[in-house]
């Protein structure tokens, strides 16, 4: 193959990437442009507001109502805190009983040889099955509407996947080092976490990552465990700003980037350790 011809490949391939790349972000750049819109502007199909105001942020960040009428809903602080506070302590359980339950069935066979596709099975249960089993479990232990109910629950779901990486992490750790730590005198569970988990903190991360994910952006779940306004989390609350009023573009675009913003930065910062942490296991 001729040089120009594989110049002429590899402007194609690049063009056909920059314009699926725009398609697949035009949604994300239209709403962040109407997050900026004032109120008169919200209904034209503009990509750039032709005045930009950042009075959207202002009235659920600060005002807690929509062009001064105020009391039409709470500041958003409040359910920021919700969503941080659960989604980072779901993700720290998760990604420690998965890495306990994995540690397990690599290295003691605990469960059998389909244990572990057992465990990965249960994220293909769809989470509104489930529902309804634990509305009436938080109900009948006191956890309903509440932070810790949504803590409890969200393991639920997120656990059998967090496992799944783990255990592809265990795997890529050669047994020799643990067998060195026995011999040495340590018990397993100090082989486990002096020795494998340090080893393991990628795939940790990893874990621990998705984990966060899934409770940040979770909408069906809290809103029938957590419709009350002291443990709704932030996806919940910008059902506020759609009403048989109509809906409310601005402030809803505004919460929408808000809610996007921690799980976007997040995920551009450590890419290369989740890429990383992902193939773990799969390539030897």
């Amino acid at each position: 193959m001729s040089r120009l011809a594989v110049t002429l490949r590899a402007v194609a391939y690049s063009l056909a990437a920059w314009i699926f790349a725009v398609l697949y972000l035009l949604p994300f750049i239209w709403m962040i442009g109407t997050s900026f819109k004032p109120i008169g502007e919200w209904g034209l199909p503009t990509l750039i507001p032709n005045e930009a105001t950042l009075r959207n942020y202002y009235e659920i960040l600060v005002s807690g109502g929509v062009y001064g009428v105020r009391g039409h809903f709470p500041p958003i602080i409040r359910y920021l805190v919700n969503s941080l506070t659960v989604s980072s302590v779901v993700a720290l359980i998760t990604s420690l009983l998965g890495a306990l339950t994995a540690y397990g069935i690599v290295r003691f066979m605990a469960g059998g040889t389909t244990f572990a596709n057992w465990i990965l099975s249960l994220r293909m249960i769809p989470p509104v099955v489930i529902l309804y089993p634990l509305v009436v479990m938080t109900k009948t232990i006191g956890l309903y509407n509440s932070i810790p109910g949504l803590i409890l629950v969200y393991p639920v779901i997120t656990l059998p996947i967090t496992t799944w990486f783990m255990i592809g992490t265990f795997k890529s750790i050669p047994r020799e080092t643990e067998e060195a730590a026995l011999i040495d005198g340590c018990t397993h569970f100090q082989a486990f976490y002096k020795i494998s988990l340090p080893q393991a903190s990628i795939g940790l991360a990893t874990s621990a990552i998705f984990a966060f994910i899934f409770s940040w952006s979770e909408f069906l779940i809290p809103l029938l465990l957590a419709p009350g306004e002291q443990a709704m989390p932030l996806t919940v609350f910008a059902g506020y700003f759609s009403n048989q009023y109509g809906i409310l573009w601005g402030p809803l675009s505004a919460a929408a980037v808000i809610t996007a913003v921690p799980v976007t930065v997040t995920a551009i910062i450590i890419q290369k350790y989740l890429i990383r942490g992902l193939t773990l296991g799969f390539v030897r």
